[in-house]
């Protein structure tokens, strides 16, 4: 009877130590550009083996719809999928100079993704890729990434943020790079204004904090 109690209170005790390596984290978006809006991001907590994507390679074919349309709902799923994954959440639009912010689980040690279209472009995205989360607060800064899934024609025909009309019906060139890079940025080349559009560096201010329990 003894040795049954014992390992009675030794699994219950091995539950709650489990339970309370559960945290959660604020994590606040600021939208640093100044005529971008940033569509609503997905936001992942994982454990450090797993990334949304990789630099250098093909985009996943949820990643591809988010950053040509804005719609983080294939990627979701994928990520939801996959081992390794905690928690997942879903953001709002961001306009510039705005911030957002969001509450996330995740287990100790965990690590955390996030990705969301710039509107006003082909294919691009400010993300940040599998960075750890604190044990009390830090700050990242987000740079822009390029699908590679479409040519960056700045034809206002492909594009579905302002001030391209939401009539354009955002069309898709099958002419692209092919895998993931930073994004070199607008150029002008075509409907967008690369003065008001144009970026240096990082897009987006991250900061996560640890809640207390």
């Amino acid at each position: 009877m003894k040795k049954i109690i014992t390992v009675l209170l030794s699994l219950l005790f091995t539950v709650n130590a489990k339970a309370t390596d559960i945290s959660q984290y604020q994590v606040s978006i600021t939208n640093a550009t100044t005529h971008h809006v940033f569509t609503p991001a997905l936001i992942v907590t994982h454990r450090s083996s797993t990334s949304l994507f990789t630099t250098g390679q093909p985009a996943s074919d949820g990643l591809i719809l988010q950053a040509e349309t804005g719609d983080p709902s294939l990627l979701l799923a994928e990520t939801q999928a996959r081992h390794g994954t905690y928690d997942t959440l879903i953001g709002s639009f961001i306009a510039y100079g705005q911030q957002a912010s969001y509450i996330i689980s995740a287990a100790k040690k965990s690590h955390l993704s996030l990705t969301a279209m710039l509107a006003t472009s082909n294919d691009a995205f400010v993300a940040l890729n599998n960075v750890a989360l604190p044990d009390k607060s830090v700050t990242y800064y987000a740079h822009v990434y390029d699908a590679g899934s479409e040519t960056n024609n700045e034809d206002c025909a492909f594009i579905p943020g302002p001030p391209c009309a939401e009539a354009s019906g955002n069309a898709r060139s099958t002419d692209n790079e092919g895998f993931i890079s930073l994004h070199n940025g607008i150029h002008g080349i075509a409907s967008l204004n690369a003065h008001e559009l144009d970026w240096r560096g990082p897009v987006a201010i991250v900061t996560i904090k640890r809640l207390k329990h």
